[in-house]
């Protein structure tokens, strides 16, 4: 379970630290090395920026399924229990209280 949310948390890193710079940047690389065409740059950022944004949003979804599971394999008391013994216990003292 945690083995394959540390290797998406690793291959998601470069997406992580990416800007547009840094993808102009990349870009320019493959063209001087005669790679890419110069024409096509904006279309490589764009694309980039958007592998980026989508490496992060599922990165940032793993991440919260998998507090949200360690969380509830922990079987602590939540929002609602603590409501619920809050209203028994409202309950119980109002019914203290009118028994003479």
């Amino acid at each position: 379970m945690f083995e394959t949310l540390d290797k998406l948390m690793l291959a998601g890193l470069g997406a992580l630290t990416m800007t547009r710079e840094r993808a102009e940047k990349l870009f320019d690389e493959y063209v001087s090395k005669g790679q890419a065409e110069r024409e096509a740059r904006s279309g490589f950022v764009k694309e980039v920026m958007d592998s980026a944004d989508k490496t992060r949003a599922e990165l940032q979804r793993l991440v919260a399924d998998q507090v949200r599971q360690t969380v509830n394999n922990l079987h602590l008391a939540t929002k609602d229990d603590l409501l619920r013994i809050e209203l028994k216990l409202d309950q119980l003292l109002a019914k203290s209280t009118m028994e003479p």
